[in-house]
């Protein structure tokens, strides 16, 4: 495997602005162009941010990792020595930290829309917000008020084991039917 090459700061500001310019235009895509979003149109717009968010901190990692080797280079290694290896130019370092001063800003920026976008989804659907886990609190596992305990039999389907529900039925388009004669 070749090695690595190292990357500039500017190398960092260009990836941060393609991940911004990504995920805008993955946003533009899971929200409609005109009226009010529906909840799966702000679910698709969370898991987008948490998308991004995963490869903006990838990204954080990996400038992390470049600002920690410059330093240790900049430390000298003896009397009045420096380092083995690239050397740091005048105010690299600077130019790196700002650049992951940017990172937490857009991080920080997407993380707020994202808990916006929770905060809405619950908001919209308080028993399905937090309850599609199994197991957590509110999850629907209440009792019907107003109706008789169920019993087993009544209007399930049995048998079913760990199988996925079904998808409710699309009407089909009068192509996609063939005909019987």
């Amino acid at each position: 495997m070749a090695p690595e090459r190292k990357r500039s700061a500017r190398d960092y500001e260009q990836a941060l602005r393609r991940q911004e310019l990504a995920a805008g235009r993955a946003l533009v895509q899971a929200l409609p162009a005109e009226g009010v979003p529906g909840p799966r149109e702000l679910a698709a717009a969370r898991r987008v941010l948490t998308q991004a968010l995963f490869e903006l901190r990838r990204l954080g990692r990996d400038l992390d990792q470049d600002i920690e080797a410059l330093r240790s280079r900049k430390q000298p290694t003896g009397p009045g020595r420096p380092a083995p290896g690239r050397a740091a130019g005048p105010g690299e370092l600077d130019r790196f930290e700002a650049v992951r001063e940017a990172v937490e800003e857009v991080a920080e920026r997407w993380e707020g829309r994202r808990d916006q976008l929770s905060a809405e989804l619950d908001r919209r659907e308080p028993s399905q917000g937090q309850g599609r886990r199994p197991g957590a609190p509110g999850a629907g596992r209440g009792t019907r008020q107003g109706a008789p305990p169920r019993r087993p039999g009544d209007g399930e389907v049995r048998n079913r084991g760990g199988a996925a529900p079904a998808r409710p039925a699309r009407p089909r388009s009068p192509r996609s039917r063939r005909s019987r004669g």
